[in-house]
């Protein structure tokens, strides 16, 4: 979870922290000459994050925990996992042991090493459980983090670069769309939609609109101003995630049987597109300061945008796929289990009741990752009512 911390001043990155991403710095300056002058924000954002060994997930930087930029569900309590497990395993046992699980965006690798000792303790493992990872020091982190937690295991684990060709399972996805590189778009004083890049001016990156890059964001614009600009003021700015639907596709044409989950921050397409969003909803993280400013700090911050449940939900559905289930995540953490896992912690010890349960307070209250943070499940082949939706279905909001 990219915590939304108090507003404070953002710390100034060290010597050290800038002569590292200068080789970044140097490889965007000489992309936006070589593109006439601008980027796609697309564009930047997918060189920031993911440039070979200069990117932010591919540095050296300490990303995760109390001393990175940010936490996630995963890292705060094993009971976020355990109860991921419980849904896991439903399907598991439906497709009678036959079966895998691919795990997107595996972080350190702590949800995948608790799925697994849960799955374990209740003789439902897997065949194999692949993690989808495309940086190299996340890679190597996520084996260390096996090697010292699950050694006995590690011979089930299979790292990919991106989905098998035919698969049958459990796909997962935690804070994996939100991170996806999103075209940046608003709306001018002329009532017309526009595209906002990036360029470089006086040293300094700076904000330059124009026509859209490409045609099928044209046509993708046409769409949600059609439906929503009536109601948008001018200068309204959002955006829009082409390589999310992109990728659910590709997902469902190799998905043979089985269930892709996924939890995420983000609303329905008519929450998303609301007057009140106006600025749009990019989120950078450095040292735990949220912010919104994308150009500052390039390879030292995440940079992440919210999810417009709608448009996955849509892209699956075209692509074959069954929209099953989607709810917000306290409702499907309640409905895997939560309060049965809670119930297991020692009351009595004061101490560990209150380290144990604290935590969960963040995951499941309304004002923190309870309700912003929703899951969204979609089947194939798969018959059974899936149990984290069974308190609280809400699929007409999609």
């Amino acid at each position: 979870m990219r915590l939304n911390n108090p507003p404070r001043p953002l710390p100034l990155p060290s010597k050290e922290e800038l002569d590292s991403i200068q080789p970044l710095v140097n490889l965007v300056c000489h992309d936006i000459e070589s593109n006439g002058g601008k980027l796609p924000f697309s564009e930047f954002m997918e060189k920031t994050l993911y440039s070979p060994g200069i990117g932010y997930y591919n540095s050296d930087k300490q990303i995760f925990g109390d001393k990175g930029d940010f936490i996630t569900a995963p890292e705060m309590t094993p009971l976020f996992s355990r109860c991921l497990a419980r849904q896991v395993q439903q399907v598991l046992t439906e497709l009678d042991g036959n079966s895998d699980i691919i795990e997107f965006g595996a972080g350190a690798g702590t949800m995948a090493c608790d799925i697994l000792i849960e799955l374990e303790s209740q003789n439902s493992l897997p065949q194999h459980y692949y993690i989808g990872e495309i940086s190299s020091t996340l890679k190597e982190r996520q084996k260390t983090t096996i090697k010292q937690r699950i050694p006995h295991l590690i011979d089930r684990i299979i790292w990919v670069n991106d989905m098998p060709e035919e698969f049958r399972g459990i796909v997962l996805g935690n804070e994996v769309i939100d991170a996806m590189p999103v075209h940046r778009v608003r709306i001018n004083q002329n009532k017309q939609h526009e595209e906002l890049f990036v360029t470089y001016r006086d040293s300094q990156l700076e904000w330059v609109s124009g026509e859209p890059s490409c045609k099928l964001l044209k046509t993708t614009l046409d769409e949600i101003f059609t439906k929503y600009g009536d109601n948008l003021p001018d200068h309204y700015e959002t955006e829009v995630n082409l390589a999310a639907n992109k990728w659910i596709t590709d997902i469902a044409q190799k998905l043979d049987k089985g269930l892709i989950l996924l939890i995420d921050y983000g609303f329905s397409e008519n929450e998303f597109f609301r007057p009140e969003r106006q600025e749009g909803t990019l989120m950078c993280h450095y040292r735990h300061c949220a912010h919104g400013d994308a150009l500052t700090h390039i390879g030292l911050q995440d940079i992440t945008s919210h999810v417009n449940f709608t448009a996955i939900a849509e892209a699956a559905h075209e692509s074959g796929l069954t929209v099953s289930g989607f709810t917000n995540q306290t409702y499907f953490l309640i409905s895997c289990g939560l309060e049965s896992f809670l119930s297991e912690i020692d009351i009595n010890d004061t101490k560990l009741f209150i380290k144990e349960t604290q935590p969960v307070k963040q995951l499941i209250l309304p004002d923190e990752m309870g309700d912003l943070f929703k899951v969204i499940a979609f089947t194939k082949s798969i018959n059974q009512p899936l149990i984290g939706f069974s308190a609280n279905n809400v699929l007409d909001r999609l």
